[in-house]
């Protein structure tokens, strides 16, 4: 009985553990959202956006940590955004620490803006109009 428990107390540590090292993300933030002709706004310490961003817009997040072939998906109210590029962030030690990726969005409205990555919700802060 005794062995039982050791077993069962050991594989839930080796669970909890391999689970804490495939998910090395340590954060995502929405960063900027901007038209089709370049012009946008910082969105990192707002609410709600200035600018009306109907039709389509592309957006920037930022991710820290390890991304491990997994893409972070991004939303606006309903529209999804799609894949365009990634910008890898380094330390002075010219150590990898983030991404940026941009984003398209077409058929935008408005809605909050959501960032998830591997089905976890890591930012929804800022409204879009």
């Amino acid at each position: 009985m005794k062995n039982i428990f050791i077993l069962i107390a050991l594989l839930a540590l080796i669970l909890t553990n391999s689970n804490a090292y495939s998910t090395q993300i340590k954060n995502a933030h929405a960063i900027g959202i901007f038209h089709e002709n370049g012009n946008g706004e910082n969105i990192q310490h707002v609410r709600k956006t200035k600018d009306d961003y109907n039709g389509i817009c592309f957006s920037k997040i930022v991710v820290f940590g390890k991304l491990n072939n997994i893409k972070p998906e991004v939303k606006i109210g309903n529209s999804k955004g799609s894949f365009i590029k990634a910008i890898s962030i380094y330390n002075k030690n010219k150590i990898k620490i983030a991404q940026e990726m941009t984003y398209k969005h077409y058929n935008v409205t408005k809605g909050y803006i959501e960032v998830r990555v591997a089905n976890k919700l890591y930012d929804s802060k800022v409204f879009v109009k």
